[in-house]
């Protein structure tokens, strides 16, 4: 479901350039999933077992995108929000478990914030719903300077996660909520309108509304702030590098079905330092983690269906050389069989677009 709205400002003309849109997407696989937020860079591994099923719901505002993110499975996303933004990432208070942020824990009382135009890594865990929001980092510098008289960089920190008063980040989440709704409630209103020039006012009035209270709620929780971010220490930074080193270069050797003594010698760490390695960077263990990053770099190549043209060839060009394990850990991990996402959506041979020709 999509609606798009003319924003154009009724007082100045003025307009950002883009409409104004509302939309909902759904997917059961979580790259595809990862695609549906739009002008966002992602890839999603998933690394929890069982079939995948995601939903975001939407909203495009003259100056911020604002959306809720909902995901079965537990993931590992690489993440890059559009440039000359700023994100800010909030956990819904449902969530149990924390996601981290650059390996920091998003607590229930804080936030996580990153730059738009620059890559970060999200891990979250299964049944886990995230709010987003991506705000013009010179829409937000007018606002601050504007209307709260404050410079933006006092209240933004220089962490990957900043603690929050739980009242301010309650109510934000009850605003981001509100907000999406009442665009789905306008979207509807708008599908029985007839009178056109009116409605374009009654648009602009609705999305300079709905923008003014997305930065006033946001900024409210910035200013409440206890002002702190959470620094990793040392032993974790190290960690983290470490596990990105082995990463990289099992992506770089991903036909050698490299193993963890094999990892131990290479990188010349103990059986006991890789293991805490990876159990405090994912979360996982080391066997864990190459099986599952082995796996969706095999579902990848039989979706886009270019570069191989059989199981056997895909599974071999990740390391996996026998077929019966590999198939039970790729129905484990997918719900599906290699060869049902080999052929594709109701039987179609899978194509570089996803879908049927």
């Amino acid at each position: 479901m999509s609606a798009t709205f003319d924003c154009t400002d009724s007082r100045t003309g003025s307009h950002s350039g883009r409409q104004s849109i509302f939309r909902v997407t759904s997917a059961n696989d979580a790259d595809e999933h990862a695609s549906n937020l739009s002008r966002w860079n992602q890839t999603y591994d998933q690394l929890s077992p069982g079939g995948f099923a995601g939903e975001v719901r939407e909203l495009w505002l003259p100056h911020a995108q604002v959306f809720i993110e909902r995901t079965n499975r537990s993931l590992r996303q690489s993440c890059t929000a559009w440039p000359d933004a700023m994100w800010f990432g909030v956990p819904l208070p449902s969530v149990h478990a924390p996601a981290t942020v650059g390996g920091m824990a998003i607590g229930p009382s804080a936030i996580a914030v990153r730059p738009g135009g620059t890559e970060f890594e999200l891990r979250t865990p299964e049944d886990f719903g995230i709010f987003g929001v991506v705000v013009e980092t010179a829409e937000f510098a007018r606002y601050m300077e504007e209307v709260e008289h404050r410079d933006p960089g006092s209240v933004l920190g220089h962490g990957e996660v900043l603690a929050a008063q739980p009242w301010a980040r309650a109510r934000l989440c009850r605003v981001l909520m509100e907000i999406l709704w009442e665009a789905a409630g306008h979207h509807a209103a708008r599908a029985g309108a007839t009178g056109i020039a009116a409605d374009k006012v009654d648009s602009a009035l609705f999305c300079r509304d709905l923008q003014e209270r997305l930065l006033g709620s946001l900024v409210t929780l910035l200013m409440a702030s206890s002002g702190s971010a959470q620094r990793p220490t040392v032993t974790h930074i190290n960690r983290q590098r470490t596990v990105q080193r082995i990463r990289e270069y099992l992506l770089a050797h991903a036909a050698d079905a490299i193993t963890v003594p094999e990892l131990c010698r290479h990188f010349h760490l103990s059986r006991r330092a890789l293991q805490y390695c990876f159990e405090d960077v994912t979360g996982m263990s080391p066997a864990a983690y190459l099986r599952a990053l082995r796996l969706n770099g095999v579902r990848r190549d039989l979706k886009s269906g270019a570069a191989h043209s059989t199981v056997s060839d895909v599974a071999g060009a990740w390391g996996f050389h026998h077929l019966s394990q590999f198939a039970q850990d790729y129905r484990r991990m997918f719900g599906e069989l290699p060869s049902a996402t080999l052929r594709g959506p109701a039987g179609y041979p899978a194509t570089p677009g996803g879908g049927p020709n």
